[in-house]
């Protein structure tokens, strides 16, 4: 069985709306929506809890039934990072005697345009290796900085990944991941993928995408606006050509 967590109980101060970003409505649709719909649609994907901002657990059920999410199965209180946030997950899981060998694919709400292909991708390499976690080639240069205005080194771009979501991993391997980073007193990672680099594992990568974007800014929003009119004309040429 392949679980879903969505890791929903992120808020950002400098985030300029009046609500979480998790929650801005694009399209009568909210964000979380988008994302919970990528999961529920997708066929590998057997139930989905998420991990949610406190005082949003209504809310979240609200919109699971509007929108017919049937997969979602639980709601947990969030923590103060990712990291808590997956812990917590996890630990919900465990306690309902979930299989340590089932895959758990956490995700990101405010990643809006998952794809199934990113989804199965994750759940592949997972079942090959342990974990699976979305990473992209950058294609920009890269530059050390000190102070954040200025750089002197370059390095090859071609030795790094951006980490994205989805990452896959077995129940068993994460929960021990995270007793040996509470352990080692390792805390407040921006990812279990973070997390688990500093406790010296071998990180295997799944497929990513630009497309897969994070949504931080304003800007943001309006750049998934734009994406997701794009990719709404790209399916219906394709539903017409098949007609």
């Amino acid at each position: 069985m392949n679980t879903a967590l969505i890791l929903a109980a992120g808020i950002d101060p400098a985030f300029q709306m009046d609500i979480p970003k998790q929650f801005v409505v694009v399209e009568n649709i909210p964000i979380i929506v988008y994302t919970l719909q990528a999961f529920q649609l997708h066929p590998q994907i057997d139930q989905i809890i998420v991990s949610c901002l406190h005082g949003w657990k209504e809310m979240v059920l609200a919109y699971a039934k509007q929108f017919n999410i049937s997969k979602l199965i639980g709601i947990v209180e969030g923590g103060v990072d990712a990291q808590e946030s997956s812990w917590k997950g996890i630990e919900w899981l465990s306690r309902r005697g979930t299989v340590e060998q089932e895959i758990v694919v956490v995700h990101d709400a405010i990643r809006p345009l998952v794809t199934a292909d990113l989804i199965s991708d994750s759940i592949r390499v997972c079942k090959e290796y342990g974990m699976g976690v979305a990473a992209v080639r950058s294609m920009d240069t890269i530059m050390l900085t000190q102070d954040g205005e200025t750089g002197r080194e370059s390095i090859s771009r071609y030795d790094f990944r951006r980490i994205q979501t989805p990452q896959a991993y077995r129940l068993g391997y994460l929960r021990e991941m995270h007793q040996r980073a509470m352990k080692k007193q390792l805390s407040h990672s921006v990812d279990n993928n973070s997390m688990i680099a500093k406790l010296g594992e071998t990180i295997h990568f799944s497929k990513g995408s630009d497309f897969n974007i994070k949504i931080n800014t304003v800007e943001d929003v309006e750049m998934f606006k734009a994406l997701y009119h794009m990719k709404r004309k790209t399916e219906e040429k394709a539903e017409a050509v098949h007609r």
